[in-house]
């Protein structure tokens, strides 16, 4: 088994040298070859897209599996975030945060970035600190509220 697995490490590296040849060395079989230009357009700057603001308090507030409820189960966590259960829920739930500000309307950035925060401090081994997290969950639902957002009974 290691005499296949060396042969095919060996016949890879052989291979790759091979594909990384310049057509200008003297050594190589394509030194005739003549040159080609291409021309490339611009490409059209892409617009992310932004949702209404109640999709985005939807995509939040709704369903078993919310946002609002793993901000919830996860912030008891940023306690001990060097523990590796611990770790993994934190950066879940900073994924899960980042994925609803990714398409969120730029009124409710502020407020998802205060939920964000220290759930991305603890990703990055930064200081911790959860004194503006209820503030930010409090004026989000706030702005849920005012666009029209049905909360779930």
């Amino acid at each position: 088994m290691r005499k296949f697995l060396a042969a095919t490490a060996a016949l890879s590296c052989a291979l790759l040298l091979a594909s990384c040849a310049s057509p200008t060395d003297p050594a190589s079989d394509d030194a005739a070859t003549p040159e080609t230009t291409t021309t490339t357009e611009a490409a059209p700057e892409v617009t992310p897209t932004v949702v209404a603001v109640t999709t985005t308090c939807n995509t939040f507030y709704s369903g078993e599996y919310s946002t609002e409820r793993l901000v919830a189960e996860t912030t008891p966590l940023l306690q001990t975030p060097e523990d590796e259960e611990a770790a993994a829920a934190i950066y879940t739930t900073r994924e899960r945060l980042v994925a609803v500000q990714n398409f969120a309307d730029p009124e409710l950035q502020e407020n998802l970035n205060g939920i964000k925060a220290p759930f991305e401090a603890a990703v990055q081994g930064e200081t911790i600190s959860t004194a503006g997290l209820q503030e930010s969950l409090d004026a989000f639902r706030a702005q849920c509220e005012e666009a029209g957002y049905a909360f779930a009974s």
